[in-house]
């Protein structure tokens, strides 16, 4: 932040009314990042070179936010037109406003786990959510960014499935929960369709036993799974989960192909010549 010469202001609520008096004290120049609830989580002010972050937000989750909010301030493409609409009133075109927010994510991303760096730490170790969740305190992200990178950058054939939380009854399946999120990396992507998954998780899904059952189970341990690939081959694969409040990660890594079961005829009563 000190880099990119930007003041951070950590000690506000940004609900309504500090918004409404924000933007008109700095006409349109503000770029904002929003959680899925539209709760907004930070701002980018271009004029003063301001990031406002609101002091609400999870302990884990401000680093990636600030470098958000950093990536609109830094990127020159973006830090100029932020400029330009304050000085001229206008705002930003809303397909524009989109692709400048997903570029500020990238942004984030690259910054946090800095760049080429975590793949490097990340792929020494055991394959897992210890390792995942270790590098997660290492780089200063949280549980659900790392996973998310881990399995991205990883050159094996894996996958994070996250889950909604709650698991509700099913009269035909015993039970279900919704998918909300499949992350592939590409060595998985060129074997396994991951839209296969579906969006829901049941008792005979594929992935139904890696469900944690129970208010008291949070973790699943390391459990074989049968894959179908995209040649309709079976294949080993192991996969364990972790249960947050908030969320059900489910990480799933190929092991090996399974050995088609040959079939061997019955040879009694034949006699050898």
């Amino acid at each position: 932040m000190e880099a990119a010469k930007l003041t951070v202001v950590d000690d506000q609520i940004l609900n309504e009314s500090f918004l409404k008096r924000f933007i008109v004290s700095a006409k349109a120049s503000v770029a904002t990042i929003k959680s899925a609830l539209s709760k907004v989580l930070g701002l980018f002010e271009a004029n003063d070179r301001l990031v406002v972050i609101d002091k609400d937000i999870p302990l884990p989750r401000i680093p990636f936010v600030k470098l958000h909010e950093a990536g609109h301030g830094t990127m020159p493409h973006q830090s100029k037109v932020y400029s330009l609409i304050h000085d001229c009133e206008k705002t930003l075109d809303p397909d524009i406003h989109d692709l400048f927010e997903r570029e500020a994510n990238v942004f984030a991303s690259e910054a946090l786990f800095q760049g080429d760096v975590f793949a490097q730490h990340a792929h020494d170790s055991e394959f897992g959510f210890k390792a995942a969740m270790a590098l997660a305190k290492q780089f200063g992200g949280s549980n659900y960014a790392t996973f998310r990178r881990y399995i991205k950058t990883n050159p094996s054939a894996c996958c994070l499935v996250v889950l909604e939380p709650g698991i509700f009854p099913d009269p035909v399946n015993s039970f279900r929960v919704e998918i909300r999120r499949i992350v592939v990396s590409t060595t998985f992507h060129r074997m396994y369709d991951g839209e296969a998954f579906g969006n829901t998780i049941f008792s005979g899904h594929a992935l139904g036993r890696l469900v944690p059952r129970g208010a008291k189970q949070r973790m699943v341990p390391p459990s074989t799974v049968t894959l179908v690939d995209r040649n309709g081959d079976r294949r080993e694969c192991v996969g364990q989960a972790f249960k947050t409040p908030h969320q059900t990660f489910i990480l799933v890594r190929d092991e090996r192909p399974i050995a088609p079961q040959i079939a061997v005829p019955n040879l009694v009563g034949i006699r050898r010549p």
